[in-house]
């Protein structure tokens, strides 16, 4: 199976770090072409190829563009039926890739995040796909039942930027109180990490809700400054 990939951004380019170690044949197009020839040089099979080229080529397609580039740019290339086309283009429905892929395949609309290239990563997809199983067999698919929740999903996990904001800003005060910059990101790094792994959210956080310990004065802090409501107002405007 010949994978192919239409735009070489940031997500594509991550998810061909995590697919090329399994020795598939890959085609990546010329668009972002320092990602591109990078690819190329660190794997033996990934070759870059112009958008037809990839297209001809491939069995499986991946669509890393801009909705606005997407639809001048498919419209231009000749699809085949049975080929199956997975899209990372979030803010275009899959019903509109599909009329512009024909007769190929939309296949589903996927959400990959950037540490896919480096570890076991969750992946948002829409509708729920074999394929897609298949290809991202060592990560975590999580399969969404219907359009709204793929939806309600894909601005749920905007919440990663505040989150690494928020690490960074706590990091950023240790230091300036103390202590090393590299080791306190280091530590709030894996602190958080280890205790969302090792527990559900609402568990977890009563376990950090001692009456004056530090966890809980520093949430009822935001919870006054109106964090929690500006989240919350944030999720909606999206």
């Amino acid at each position: 199976m010949t994978l192919g990939f239409l735009g070489t951004g940031t997500i594509a380019t991550a998810v061909v770090h995590a697919l090329a170690p399994l020795g598939q044949p890959i085609l990546v197009s010329e668009r972002s072409a320092r990602h591109s020839a990078t690819l190329a040089t660190t794997y033996p099979n990934v070759t870059v190829a112009s958008n037809a080229g990839v297209t001809a080529a491939a069995d499986v397609l991946f669509l890393g563009l801009m909705p606005d580039t997407a639809r001048g740019l498919l419209p231009e290339l000749s699809f085949r039926a049975g080929q199956r086309v997975i899209s990372f283009i979030a803010d275009l429905p899959l019903a509109e890739v599909q009329a512009l892929i024909g007769p190929a395949t939309a296949e589903s609309l996927v959400l990959p995040f950037p540490a896919i290239a480096q570890t076991r990563s969750p992946l948002i997809a829409f509708p729920e796909s074999g394929l897609v199983c298949e290809i991202f067999v060592g990560h975590d698919v999580f399969a969404m039942s219907s359009e709204a929740e793929f939806r309600a999903l894909l601005s749920a996990q905007a919440v990663l930027s505040p989150v690494v904001e928020l690490l960074l800003t706590a990091s950023d005060w240790a230091a300036a109180n103390g202590a090393d910059a590299s080791k306190a990101q280091d530590f709030l790094r894996r602190l958080i990490a280890s205790n969302l792994e090792a527990s559900p959210l609402a568990p977890l956080l009563a376990s950090l809700a001692t009456e004056g310990g530090y966890n809980a004065r520093l949430r009822a802090h935001m919870d006054s400054a109106g964090s929690f409501t500006a989240l919350k107002n944030g999720l909606d405007a999206l």
